[in-house]
């Protein structure tokens, strides 16, 4: 049983989101419940639903303890028992958007980007605020979450550590025309949090001229083995250096990279005929992928798109990163208009036909290259990318009112933040052969998906009175 705290904190938080004590500490114990309806592969085992996370945006882990950033506050849920997840705190508020909520895991430190958009009122239809937001929340005491300390900056969608979390990189969204002169988007911006008590914001911006030279939208960041920080955003993506001492190839010297002051190691452009909308969402180096013997020059990355259909956009891409070693992403790229090569794209339309269409968004891989990979209304997709040019589908978990948001791999388990549902959790169950090549053992077949039978995928738009602090939802007719 929780403790007196941890009790009333969890009926706070069931209160918060209109429902029962009971929903958020799981059901009798026994077998697994029913899937929910809609398209389950073989190779996939549904294992639980949290409902009353049903406004999941993003979530990270801290050992056994899951935290879900959802638009009503941020919520801790013990996973000793994976099938029955257990709330064991919350600190309830609103929150638009922490898209990719990270977490500082030797310090027990939880981190809230507050998106300028958060803050539009209808005094102002469209614009956008000039000032985003950190939150360092202490989670050392899941019962207990309490914020320590907070910041105003230029940005604020995504925020993700660097160099185990000594400094924060925030994100996005497009510029304030007002405040951000010769902006499209906002770059990267700084936080160097050595002391969580005390954030101070880089002096510089990171990431400018990303688009053909424009300073533009700089909507995520992922960090690979080596330390390398990737930046997708508008363009493309570009990866940094952000400790060491390494040769900058766009100034030519030897320099100490840091979080505020990294030095550029690779990456560019992304081809119009891979994706047209040429927004990066997010993306991921896996080390030991390898194209035509070479490992390490393999990129991940989704371009997102929700305004046309997946024949012409909202993909999941493969890069080469042969030819970008040497600043070409950094360089002139006004006159260059340098493009990384695409190996090959990926959408739901290819694997369902001409209903089957929804834009890319999180992914997180395995490790051995097997993609947990959101759709949004299309659910959750296992993508083989060993082959990255030859991407295939090999499971899916596609509920008929998905929304999903994010998918990640944690241990033998997939958990999805699904905005519309909660928090699914799935077990993948098939199995890639071991080697690859000739005398290979027989691959995981691919598979396609049945059409989806319900319109989609959900839209939003801001409430009345507060804006994209608190937006609505809604399918289109």
């Amino acid at each position: 049983m929780p403790r007196p705290r941890a009790r009333l904190l969890v009926a706070l938080a069931l209160a918060a989101v209109g429902l029962p004590g009971s929903a958020a500490l799981g059901g009798p114990a026994g077998a697994l419940p029913a899937p929910p309806p809609g398209a389950i592969s073989a190779n996939v085992t549904f294992v639980a639903n949290v409902p009353e996370m049903r406004t999941a945006i993003s979530v990270n882990f801290i050992d056994d303890t899951m935290f879900v950033s959802a638009m009503t506050g941020v919520y801790a849920y013990s996973m000793a028992d994976p099938t029955k997840p257990t709330l064991v705190g919350a600190l309830p508020q609103y929150i638009w958007e922490n898209e990719d909520v990270d977490v500082d895991r030797k310090r027990k430190l939880l981190f809230i980007s507050r998106d300028p958009r958060g803050f539009t009122t209808q005094a102002a239809p469209g614009s956008t605020f000039p000032f985003g937001m950190i939150q360092v929340i202490d989670v050392s005491v899941p019962s207990a979450m309490h914020q320590v300390s907070q910041i105003v900056i230029g940005a604020g969608h995504t925020t993700t550590c660097i160099n185990e979390c000594k400094w924060l990189w925030a994100g996005g969204p497009f510029a304030n025309a007002a405040t951000q002169p010769g902006w499209v988007g906002r770059p990267i911006i700084g936080v160097d949090l050595r002391d969580p008590l005390r954030p101070v914001e880089c002096a510089t911006p990171i990431d400018l001229g990303r688009n053909d030279g424009v300073t533009d939208y700089a909507h995520d960041v992922q960090v690979d083995a080596r330390g390398i920080a990737w930046v997708s955003g508008a363009g493309g993506v570009r990866g940094y250096w952000t400790s060491g001492k390494h040769r900058n190839p766009v100034t030519g010297k030897v320099e100490t990279a840091d979080g505020c002051r990294p030095i550029p190691y690779a990456g560019g452009g992304s081809p119009e005929e891979a994706t047209p909308s040429r927004f990066m969402h997010n993306s991921w180096r896996n080390l030991t992928a390898s194209v035509g013997g070479r490992k390490g020059d393999v990129l991940y990355a989704t371009e997102e798109d929700l305004s046309s259909s997946c024949e012409s956009s909202g993909r999941f891409v493969t890069y080469d990163l042969k030819g970008t070693y040497k600043g070409e992403g950094f360089k002139n790229t006004a006159k260059t208009k340098q493009r990384m090569r695409a190996l090959d794209t990926w959408t739901p339309e290819d694997a369902e036909g001409a209903e089957g269409c929804d834009s890319a968004h999180y992914f997180t891989d395995r490790g051995d290259s097997l993609l947990a990979a959101a759709f949004y209304g299309q659910g959750t997709r296992f993508l083989d990318v060993r082959d990255p040019r030859n991407i295939r589908q090999v499971g899916y978990f596609r509920p008929d009112d998905a929304n999903t948001f994010a998918s990640y791999w944690w241990r033998d388990y997939v958990v999805i933040a699904d905005y519309g549902r909660g928090i699914d959790i799935v077990k993948f169950t098939g199995k890639l052969p071991r080697k690859t090549g000739r005398g290979a053992e027989p691959q995981l077949p691919t598979v396609r998906a049945p059409r989806r039978t319900v319109a989609g995928p959900i839209r939003f738009a801001p409430s009345e009175r507060w804006g994209f602090l608190c937006p609505t939802t809604a399918r289109p007719a």
